[in-house]
């Protein structure tokens, strides 16, 4: 955790600006000035449409102990606040990554790292189940905190480690996410995770990220990444990810599926499995003795939103509408298909965001593998369009309805078929929630 030594030594490197009594207690640190902050270091984060030197008064209310400024307002702002530690940077956010990296490279617990284009978040949450079950005390990045501000934030207020723990020990996950060229270097520099895993590569953020091979780079960065000790990457037998864990000197753990042999993973969908066999592959890379009681534990009924299940009257609606690109599409696609059984396929897709150029034509594919699965009726809010439509009539759908968004496409879901199996899916601001609240709400119609 970032403590007044730790915060001031960074400072001293960095050439930062130190003003004020350098005897204040601190204790973590603070992005947000309506959380409480007491004997915490309040970093002054500038976005675009928030500016956090705005909301200084707010945090030393809160019992802010330090505040991390721009350079320029520091004398003014540590005349005004002349109790508190007043620390001026030249950009905050590459201060806050700066004490993140200072207090990782203090930290001798071992870390796992986790990028994908797509299920990333609940192979985190497996591997920290799975990680439970073999005795590691685990801490893991919270909820989508898995970018720039989110993972450094996250390991600045890690706790210290314990002295007797019992068992294999702790254990540090951290979800790292992109969505523009750089960040997952800038994010494995900062971490130097001693298990490096990429679950998949896709064409996703690629309005930023251009292409597939683009994408692949960025999150092979992660393979690249300095390890403090041995480093070892997890990843699918990619040539292009194969190559970033050689630049990054780091023995490579190619995942195997079929060690997913209890019962729970007999039904499950293939990406599940795939994402299940890379959790077991972290737990061989941190020495773990795998049994089937590990096995079992790595698996994770999905979450709603994330692909759960909600019956609904006589609907079964499998809620995936957490995120959206082409290949987690693909994935739920053929999760939906395996899990209808004989109930007709319904999907309900909304927008595929940050696609760039390429956006109208993976919508189309989608529409396309939809109807390929058997899909009898699509509903599809934001830039399928008719040509779209068409291809997935071509394909043997010929019940598909086209809307601007999801508030409109409500409208058309009274054809839905009572027994129906609806798959529902977007990027998240699509807020395809909306439907599932909307089938809920009509669920007496049925």
């Amino acid at each position: 955790m970032l403590n007044t030594a730790c915060l001031l030594e960074r400072g001293q490197r960095c050439g930062w600006t130190i003003l004020g009594p350098r005897d204040v207690r601190v204790h973590g640190l603070g992005t947000d000035s309506r959380e409480d902050l007491t004997e915490k270091a309040f970093l002054a984060l500038v976005g675009e449409r928030f500016d956090g030197h705005d909301f200084l008064s707010t945090a030393v209310a809160q019992g802010a102990s330090a505040l991390l400024v721009q350079r320029l307002q520091a004398p003014a702002i540590a005349r005004r606040y002349p109790a508190q530690l007043v620390i001026g940077v030249g950009d905050t956010l590459y201060a806050l990554g700066a004490l993140a990296q200072a207090c990782r490279d203090q930290d001798t617990r071992p870390l796992v790292a986790i990028t994908g284009s797509a299920g990333k978040t609940s192979t985190r949450i497996a591997l920290c189940r799975a990680a439970e079950a073999a005795g590691f005390q685990v801490h893991a990045t919270p909820g989508n905190e898995n970018n720039r501000i989110g993972v450094p934030r996250f390991l600045v207020n890690l706790p210290e480690p314990q002295v007797d723990v019992r068992g294999p020990g702790e254990l540090i996950i951290a979800e790292v996410g992109t969505s523009e060229p750089g960040e997952i270097a800038r994010l494995g520099a900062i971490t130097r995770p001693d298990v490096a895993v990429v679950v998949s590569v896709s064409a996703a953020h690629t309005e930023c990220l251009l292409d597939e091979d683009s994408v692949a780079h960025e999150k092979g960065d992660l393979l690249r990444s300095p390890a403090p000790r041995e480093g070892w990457a997890v990843a699918d037998a990619d040539p292009r990810l194969i190559q970033a864990a050689i630049e990054g000197a780091r023995r490579l753990v190619i995942p195997a599926p079929d060690r997913l042999v209890t019962a729970s993973w007999q039904e499950a969908p293939a990406h599940q499995k795939a994402n299940g066999a890379k959790v077991l592959a972290v737990l061989d890379a941190l020495g773990v003795a795998i049994n089937s009681d590990l096995i079992e534990a790595a698996y994770v009924s999905a979450p709603m939103g994330r692909g759960g299940l909600l019956e609904v009257g006589g609907l079964l609606i499998m809620d995936d509408t957490y995120n959206a690109n082409p290949a987690s599409m693909g994935a739920a696609l053929k999760a939906a298909t395996m899990q209808a059984k004989d109930r007709p396929l319904v999907v309900c897709f909304g927008e595929m965001r940050e696609l760039g150029p390429a956006s109208d034509e993976l919508h189309r594919l989608v529409a396309i593998e939809a109807a390929e699965q058997g899909a009898v009726q699509m509903f599809l809010a934001g830039p399928y369009g008719e040509e779209a439509a068409r291809s997935a009539r071509e394909k043997g759908c010929s019940e598909v309805f086209l809307a601007d968004d999801g508030a409109d496409l409500q409208k058309e879901l009274h054809r839905i078929p009572a027994n129906a199996f609806v798959l529902v899916k977007g990027s998240r601001g699509a807020r395809m929630e909306r439907i599932v609240d909307a089938l809920r709400a009509q669920a007496g119609a049925f």
